[in-house]
């Protein structure tokens, strides 16, 4: 995919940044300044609306490393790319038993317990648990969202993990050669509603995962409490939707990840991730560009 378009660049100087004085509650009706923050999003979403190519999520085969930069990833717009994995050993060979036998009986870390609690992803030190690599296969193999070996378990799990890395290819157009963070869990594992402070690429290698895209316009009807979550978890549950009726409405993209799938998430956006199937994918932040927007994230 390639956009044939005629530019003309004109250069300019960004002004010196200054810090801003700090606004007094007298001085601005934060209250107001909200609904005209929220006003001008509704009105860009509509505008939007207008072409199905400006307001679609968009598909791309073998996508060029400068058109990623210049209609994706610069621009904060998702885009599903496929036919950078192609080759990759992985995909053909990351079964059950074959990572079961890779990797054998090397203690892991993975994220339990997860079954019993609404906040799992909240607080994801209280779900760490350890076990033979060979076991927690075997607790995938049953599915559900118990147990989930997750991206926040990459760094400890690295050096047991280590010899997959033999499998996989790399993705140059886009990504530096800093390792992914890997996921492998049953069908049925789920990650609710959320938003990253980094630019994300999910690469699927085995199995499928429905992922749902939601852009930031919509984050004032996703009851946004927590630090990146919603407090909806889940817009395809009839029961959270009935706790927070302004989900209903909200602008959304559905994506089937299968193999050799490469999703790319700005920072901001808005999904949810569930297993189809016992599935394996990893999630690249190491960009040839800058990537750095949780540096400035107001927390609270």
């Amino acid at each position: 995919m390639r956009m044939q378009m005629a530019l003309r660049q004109i250069d300019f100087t960004a002004a010196p940044r200054r810090t801003a004085p700090a606004l007094q509650p007298q001085t601005m009706d934060e209250t107001l300044a909200l609904k005209r923050r929220d006003w001008l999003l509704d009105v860009q979403e509509r505008q939007r609306a207008l072409s199905p190519y400006a307001s679609g999520l968009l598909t791309a085969d073998n996508l060029s490393g400068e058109d990623f930069l210049h209609n994706f990833y610069a621009p904060g717009r998702p885009v599903l790319i496929r036919g950078a994995m192609a080759g990759w050993p992985a995909l053909d060979r990351w079964t059950p038993d074959y990572l079961a036998d890779a990797i054998g009986d090397a203690v892991i870390e993975y994220q339990g317990g997860r079954a019993s609690a609404q906040d799992y992803e909240l607080k994801k030190e209280k779900h760490r648990q350890r076990a033979p690599f060979r076991r927690f296969i075997d607790l995938a193999r049953k599915g559900g969202n118990d147990a989930y070996l997750t991206a926040n378990n990459s760094a400890t799990n690295a050096p047991a993990l280590a010899p997959l890395q033999a499998d996989l290819g790399h993705m140059d157009a886009y990504l530096t050669r800093a390792p992914g963070m890997l996921w492998i869990g049953g069908a049925g594992t789920f990650t609710p509603l959320h938003f990253d402070l980094t630019n994300n690429l999910l690469a699927q290698v085995t199995g499928t995962k429905r992922v749902i895209l939601i852009p930031p316009s919509q984050t004032h009807r996703l009851a946004h409490k927590s630090h990146v979550f919603s407090e909806v978890r889940d817009v395809t549950n009839e029961a959270r939707l009935k706790l927070y009726p302004q989900a209903r409405d909200v602008l959304r993209h559905e994506v089937l990840l299968t193999p050799g799938d490469a999703l790319f998430i700005p920072i901001g956006w808005w999904h949810q991730v569930r297993s189809e199937s016992f599935s394996t994918m990893l999630t690249y932040t190491g960009f040839h560009w800058a990537n750095a927007g949780h540096e400035g994230y107001p927390a609270g």
